[in-house]
C-alpha cells in the first residue's frame, strides 16, 4: 500500500510554541495505526511541494506570529503482514 499524506495541525492561526501536539496528527499517528491494524511501513520517502502556494503576504503573517507551516507531504509505502 502507498499512503500519501500529510500531518495535520492547527498551524493555522497558532504560534509554533504554543501548539498542543494532542491535538495534532502526524506521520508518527498514522505509522502507528498501521502497524496495529497488520501492516509493516517499509518506505518513508518525503515529497516536496513547491512553496509557490504560499502568498508573500501569508509568509508575512507566519514570520510575524512565529507560525511553522509545511510544503511537503509524506510517502508511507506498507506491505500486509
Amino acid at each position: 500500500m502507498a499512503f500519501l499524506n500529510a500531518d495535520w495541525r492547527d498551524f493555522e492561526s497558532t504560534p509554533a510554541s504554543k501548539e498542543k501536539p494532542d491535538r495534532s496528527i502526524t506521520i508518527f499517528d498514522y505509522h502507528r495505526i498501521l502497524s496495529k491494524t497488520g501492516w509493516k511501513v517499509t518506505h518513508r520517502i518525503e515529497c516536496l511541494l513547491s512553496s509557490e502556494r504560499l502568498s508573500g503576504n501569508h509568509v508575512h503573517k507566519m514570520q510575524d506570529k512565529r507560525i511553522l507551516g509545511t510544503v511537503g507531504r509524506t510517502l508511507l509505502i506498507a506491505k500486509k503482514i
